[in-house]
């Protein structure tokens, strides 16, 4: 079988849906090179190679690079379906698989992966551009899929429906820590603590600055914490500024927390281990997600989670972390406070959220995501 696979979000700064395409055809490759052949789309160009990852930019450079791939406009759909259609044609591939929501045109099986339905569900909290984009483009080209592959039951049940997709035309693929994410070892985390100024307790998110996560929720009832306990740890919001972070920085300073909570910033994907791994407990409060993927990552790297009970978070968790209402700040902030007093508790928390996370692969998730490959082709 040769399956042609959309490679285009390997080129941005590394983000979910560059993360997944990333894994994903790396395990496809590394499961079924002997069997199938493989074609990658980079947009202007199709090649055998799976690209890796860009080099480490500074952050001036990120945000340069990012407004250009989150603008769609400026590289316009048209010509990108262009350039594919005339690639595919020379391609032949017996399967087409768009790893990031809008298909492109093409006269065979398709596949589509639909990471989950943010932009229908909260539009307020996406770049205007990116909402026009999603509405112009995908709500018509959804129904050309022969089959829908997303990353939870969660997000299924919201495809289903907010598209009005029948059921049995989507299959949920569950998303993985890397292969490599395990905690360091305690010389490693002794260094990283020194080079980092953390050998103080912190508690730590990982994401994106954006509404969507709900970080002004966490930054105030972080304040009421400090503000019952001022020797509580310090709190790290690890992710790039994106959209609307403003209202987010500006409460930090209206909460007069400008020197208990740290920016540092993107976190390379080869440095988050030692993050998760030095934190008292990992946060995440985020009000959606699809899967929700640094919840496994910090439980892989042995960091307690307390995460939201929303979308698909507690499908994603499970019994392994502490489950809290997104918008009850006092919740949180009791939240906190117990995981800081109780180190059974956190070791409680680190065991079974290590467990949960050897759950979750790549491997497994290419292995499903090839089953459909396989039932679309047999069907056509």
């Amino acid at each position: 079988m040769k399956i042609l696979l959309n490679a285009f979000p390997l080129l941005a700064p590394k983000s979910g849906v560059g993360y997944y395409t990333y894994h994903l055809l790396h395990a496809l490759r590394r499961l079924y090179a002997e069997r199938d052949s493989f074609v990658y789309f980079y947009g202007r160009r199709f090649s055998t190679a799976i690209a890796e990852r860009p080099p480490a930019l500074d952050a001036a450079a990120r945000r340069a690079l990012k407004s250009v791939f989150d603008n769609p406009y400026r590289f316009t759909q048209p010509v990108k379906e262009f350039i594919f259609r005339c690639g595919a044609a020379v391609v032949r591939p017996d399967l087409y698989h768009e790893t990031n929501y809008v298909l492109m045109p093409f006269r065979g099986p398709r596949v589509v992966t639909v990471f989950d339905m943010s932009v229908k569900r909260f539009p307020e909290t996406h770049p205007p551009a990116r909402v026009r984009f999603f509405n112009a483009w995908f709500d018509c080209r959804l129904g050309d899929a022969d089959h829908i592959i997303t990353i939870s039951e969660s997000a299924k049940r919201d495809i289903v429906e907010i598209m009005g997709v029948r059921p049995e035309v989507v299959t949920v693929t569950h998303l993985a820590p890397p292969p490599s994410f395990a905690r360091p070892d305690e010389a490693a985390l002794a260094a990283f603590r020194t080079a980092k100024g953390l050998e103080q307790p912190f508690l730590l998110y990982v994401g994106n600055l954006e509404p969507r996560k709900n970080l002004e929720m966490l930054v105030r009832a972080y304040a009421a914490l400090v503000h019952r306990k001022p020797a509580a740890p310090r709190l790290v919001l690890a992710g790039e500024p994106s959209w609307l972070s403003d209202p987010l920085f500006a409460e930090i300073d209206r909460l007069g927390l400008r020197d208990r909570v740290l920016l540092p910033g993107y976190v390379p994907e080869d440095e988050l281990p030692l993050w998760y791994s030095t934190a008292l407990a990992f946060l995440y409060p985020s009000r959606y997600e699809g899967f929700g993927l640094p919840v496994v990552e910090a439980m892989a790297c042995g960091s307690p989670v307390l995460c939201a009970n929303a979308s698909s978070l507690p499908e994603v968790a499970g019994d392994a972390a502490v489950l809290l209402p997104p918008d009850d700040e006092e919740a949180w902030t009791n939240g906190m406070d117990e995981i800081e007093e109780s180190v059974e508790r956190r070791v409680l928390l680190r065991d079974k959220g290590m467990r949960r996370a050897a759950l979750f692969s790549w491997d497994r998730c290419a292995k499903e995501t090839h089953a459909v490959y396989e039932r679309v082709v047999h069907s056509s």
